[in-house]
């Protein structure tokens, strides 16, 4: 029987949720410790940026900070994405791991079948794999730096519109893969806080929010909780992961290691 555990942690700032996802991939690189699936939301509003992203080009610092809205670095690639109204998944796994594919969209499907479960639980309907990364044809030149302006493979969408957004890093013993359910956004806010080559740009990615970005809310013409949602997704990969799930705090190895570092945007970052 497989073995699998699940890590449900109180809100936390930018820095130690991501410290604590890299701990979690590190642990489960040994192969000894069961692969986590990890349930988690920020203590405020809270921009991640991709591993590779040029967040002095493609972010407005000032801004951010003008808001309050703290920046960090992901282990993940991807562009950034606003972490606020929404609840974080983060799973990690030893690579390789007999109930996932070899390959990063093999463990892609894997993972988003396990939130499909989970919402279909909850009463979305009509959500969808995702066959490939979408944009509509008059915007295949355009860039943007936001996470939520394409749909790519095995993300989820509802009726052609994005709902959860994935990122996933692969190291040679483990692989760790993350992702925001949008409970609400605030997409005037969003768009706000990147910078655009041009005022249409800047146009194209709202109108992008607005017509091909769903939340959870919208989704079931009313709001739910986090502990609920929280429960729907345990039960999701429960099911689509069979085995013994065990429930509990991080290890004494993750622990030591989950200290915020060097990904974080520092106070004398441009």
């Amino acid at each position: 029987m497989h073995e699998w555990r699940v890590i449900e942690d109180e809100p936390k700032d930018g820095e130690s949720n991501m410290a604590i996802d890299r701990a979690v991939l590190t642990s489960c690189e040994s192969g000894v410790i069961p692969p986590a699936l990890r349930l988690y939301s920020w203590e405020r509003p809270t921009l991640t940026v991709g591993y590779a992203q040029d967040f002095a080009k493609e972010i407005d610092v000032h801004r951010c900070r003008e808001l309050g809205i703290q920046i960090v670095r992901r282990p993940t690639g991807g562009r950034a994405l606003l972490h606020n109204h929404e609840v974080t998944y983060s799973f990690a796994a030893s690579i390789p791991h007999p109930k996932f594919p070899s390959s990063l969209l093999g463990a892609y499907e894997t993972i988003a079948e396990a939130l499909l479960e989970g919402l279909k639980e909850i009463g979305v309907c009509g959500a969808t794999l995702a066959s490939g990364r979408k944009t509509d044809k008059g915007r295949r030149s355009f860039h943007s730096p936001s996470c939520l302006s394409s749909i790519n493979h095995f993300e989820i969408e509802v009726q052609g519109a994005k709902l959860v957004g994935s990122a996933q890093r692969r190291t040679k013993g483990a692989f760790l893969q993350h992702g925001s359910i949008l409970l609400d956004l605030d997409r005037t806010l969003l768009n706000s806080l990147f910078k655009y080559v041009t005022d249409d740009n800047r146009y194209r990615s709202m109108d992008i929010l607005n017509n091909k970005v769903i939340t959870l809310s919208e989704c079931l013409g009313k709001n739910v909780t986090r502990k609920e949602v929280f429960q729907v997704l345990k039960n999701g990969f429960s099911r689509v992961l069979q085995g013994n799930w065990t429930s509990g705090p991080l290890n004494s190895f993750e622990q030591v290691r989950c200290t915020p570092n060097s990904y974080s945007m520092r106070s004398d970052d441009p």
